[in-house]
């Protein structure tokens, strides 16, 4: 992908149950000014178009067509890895990212990647971080807490820096379209021989897996949750591509299979 693709089709910002219509608006604007296109919005409560409409001037067209989705699974739809913004400390560690990593990541892996950022009074929730393999963290210089708005901004300004620094030229035809039209210089990376699997297939082996495992010892003693995520951040630091994935499915489709076949089989001397 060109870094004029990357920018309009390589990453979608998600806001995730935001509370203030006008920090979607603002979002949108941030956007069109660094040359983004994708936005989804997960459930936000009491949304109100119009207020979004006053912050979002000259980002209209992208608030029009932004996605408005139930849930974090829809949002993430396509992506092949996810990155979760948040200043707070968790339970489970997250391998940690800026937003000048987040850049230059979001151009060197097949993407599209899908960067979410939680609501304005507590950020992202624990359930919405589980489909994330990599926390954010943008550096501040004391109260690490920022403004929605503003963490998108400084986001998506770091994502059209690194676009500069690999041959992206503005110009008006893109900032109105979004993406250059027809055939734009083919791109130096060799791409891999297959494509990424999708993100929400990577959480079906993963919670596939941990049902299973829940059936055995190993998870005596252990937080479903923390092995949850400890499977996510290992398909994530793997970059499964969609056959490995679909193997991995069948794998444990037929591991199921074989236990409930097992346990509804009469052993020797059983009574019919």
């Amino acid at each position: 992908m060109t870094p004029a693709d990357v920018l309009a089709e390589g990453v979608v910002i998600v806001l995730v149950n935001p509370l203030h219509p006008g920090n979607v608006g603002a979002t949108a604007r941030a956007m069109a000014n660094l040359g983004l296109r994708r936005l989804a919005v997960v459930d936000p409560p009491c949304f109100d178009m119009e207020r979004a409409r006053w912050m979002a001037s000259g980002g209209k067209d992208i608030l029009e067509s932004a996605r408005f989705v139930a849930s974090v699974e829809e949002a993430v739809e396509g992506c092949t890895w996810a990155i979760g913004a948040t200043a707070r400390k968790r339970r489970w560690e997250w391998p940690v990212m800026n937003q000048r990593d987040l850049a230059k990541a979001a151009f060197e892996r097949e993407g599209p990647v899908a960067v979410l950022f939680g609501r304005e009074d507590h950020g992202l929730d624990n359930e919405a971080l589980t489909w994330c393999t990599t926390a954010l963290r943008i550096p501040t210089a004391g109260e690490p807490s920022l403004n929605l708005a503003q963490a998108v901004l400084m986001t998506t300004s770091a994502i059209f820096d690194e676009a500069l620094d690999r041959g992206f030229v503005p110009t008006d035809s893109v900032v109105r379209q979004g993406k250059r039209s027809g055939g734009g210089a083919l791109s130096s990376t060799p791409r891999p021989p297959q494509p990424l699997g999708d993100l929400r297939v990577q959480r079906r082996v993963v919670d596939m897996a941990v049902e299973l495992l829940e059936e055995t010892p190993y998870m005596l003693g252990r937080n479903p949750e923390q092995v949850t995520v400890t499977l996510a951040q290992l398909l994530g630091r793997a970059e499964p591509t969609k056959v490995e994935l679909e193997i991995l499915l069948g794998m444990l489709k037929k591991t199921r299979w074989a236990l409930d076949s097992a346990a509804s089989t009469p052993g020797e001397g059983d009574s019919e």
